[in-house]
């Protein structure tokens, strides 16, 4: 019975593919329109600076360990069987609080602005939480923008991405960003925090908007078999993480976005992304092509809405992103490419989507009911009966996936094969945020919320693929500045 209802609730979230969640600045705690020129502000040589963030103590429950502070990690969730998934998880964390500030001036004829915020959600390599949870601070959004008045602005610096939805226009500090304490977000939510340079052009009274970006490009990679004759990364160098991979990009990502606001009618937008992947492949006598740079193209279209079901009070909302390649703009990470059988890299086909209603219980209070989904399709090179290269390879076997298996080690071996791949990653979630106290010094709030997550996979030889499921809450007290 527990199945059917899985299956049903499943089948019900896959049918709002294109759906995402509204969650308003109404709660108090979006920075998107602190004012410079307001009694708040702080004056200084002509230009008016305005502090952002909040203070949070913050809390969590899992019910499967994943070893993740506030921000969960998805597609390294562990099968119930395993030795992490017969532990449970709870951890304390203040590192979600937030600093920044805008700074601006306005021309008359334009108004020049630069914003600033940050967290303390980094990770360093002596970091750790045995005494003094030793964090490091990290920038989230760090950008200059010019708004002429004739609707035309220019952004650039590390900002929210353009593929990420947005409650009117398509500016900066005006994104839909789900309102959940998990710092993940949802599956299905598409975004990025990265750098990138923004033209837009509002026309028709700011009743439609065309936007243009580049941004920072970065491929993931994902599947088994690949042969070894290629290379799709380095470490890092001179001012970049030694600890990790970065792909050797050629380009940057380019998104384009037209967004509708007719009045009175909500927010309509469509989006579509541009990527190019390298990699460098060496022929070592058993490559077609010989050794070689090559080239794949990438990309997805998208659309989203939000619409006011009874004004001022619910909303519903939506956005959906399908493709090729486009597996790092959700908030799953699934991999945008696999490694052919002749070393060259081949986009994933994917889809992603939210669906979510935002509730407006009066002054006070504030509920969300988010679901979402990511999926990346089984793609599949055969080089033999029974050996095959890519994503969600139905040769191989799973069976170690969800076993309680020891430790590897010298006394010690793991037994026992798991090469499962993420078919798609459901959530549903909900919330709540209650303010105590709104006024001229600030929001104090409380906020509640709990997700139930499965990471369904491919199928291998005997037809089995593992499940792993995960129920998760949060809690949150934070204070907001004014």
């Amino acid at each position: 019975m527990f199945l059917n209802v899985r299956r049903v609730a499943n089948a019900a979230l896959f049918g709002m593919l294109v759906a995402a969640p509204a969650i308003q600045a109404q709660q108090g705690m979006s920075p998107m329109e602190p004012d410079t020129n307001g009694p708040l502000a702080i004056k200084y040589k002509g230009i008016g600076i305005q502090p952002v963030g909040f203070f949070a103590a913050e809390g969590l429950f899992r019910s499967r360990n994943e070893t993740s502070d506030i921000g969960s990690s998805y597609n390294s969730m562990p099968y119930g069987n395993t030795s992490n998934g017969k532990l449970t998880e709870f951890r304390g964390s203040g590192r979600q609080s937030r600093i920044g500030l805008l700074a601006g001036g306005d021309l008359g004829h334009v108004k020049l602005d630069g914003y600033f915020e940050g967290d303390f959600l980094g990770v360093g390599t002596s970091s750790n939480s045995n005494e003094s949870n030793s964090y490091v601070f990290r920038v989230r959004q760090f950008f200059a923008r010019s708004t002429f008045s004739n609707g035309f602005t220019f952004s650039g610096g590390q900002m929210w991405s353009l593929i990420t939805t947005d409650r009117m226009g398509a500016t900066n500090r005006a994104e839909q960003v789900p309102y959940t304490i998990d710092a993940q977000y949802v599956p299905g939510f598409d975004w990025a925090r990265q750098w990138g340079l923004r033209i837009a052009q509002s026309v028709a009274n700011k009743q439609a908007t065309f936007a243009l970006s580049a941004e920072e490009p970065q491929m993931t990679v994902g599947g088994h078999g690949a042969p070894a004759q290629t290379l799709i990364g380095n470490p890092g160098n001179s001012l970049l993480n030694a600890t990790t991979n970065y792909s050797v990009d050629i380009a940057p990502d380019v998104i384009a976005k037209i967004a509708f606001d007719p009045k009175g009618f909500g927010h309509f937008e469509l989006k579509a992304l541009g990527r190019l992947f390298r990699d460098r492949v060496i022929d070592t006598g058993n490559v077609v092509g010989g050794t070689r740079t090559a080239t794949r193209e990438g990309g997805g279209v998208g659309a989203a809405f939000i619409i006011p079901i009874v004004p001022h009070y619910v909303d519903f909302s939506g956005s959906g992103l399908w493709g090729r390649g486009i597996g790092r703009y959700g908030s799953s990470q699934l991999p945008d490419v696999v490694i052919g059988p002749d070393g060259t890299v081949k986009p994933l086909l994917a889809a992603h989507g939210l669906a979510g209603f935002d509730i407006h219980a009066g002054s006070r209070l504030d509920i969300y009911l988010n679901g979402g989904v990511e999926y990346a399709a089984r793609q599949v090179y055969f080089t033999s009966p029974t050996k095959s290269i890519g994503y969600g390879q139905p040769t191989v076997s799973n069976a170690g996936c969800d076993q309680e298996l020891p430790p590897t080690g010298e006394y010690a071996p793991a037994t026992g094969t798991c090469t499962a791949d993420t078919r798609a990653l459901w959530q549903g979630t909900a919330g709540f945020w209650y303010r105590f106290y709104k006024g001229k010094v600030g929001t104090f709030q409380w906020g509640l919320q709990y997700s139930y997550t499965e990471k369904e996979t491919w199928s291998d030889v005997n037809s089995y693929a593992p499940l792993a499921i995960e129920n998760m809450a949060f809690t949150s007290f934070r204070y907001v500045l004014p």
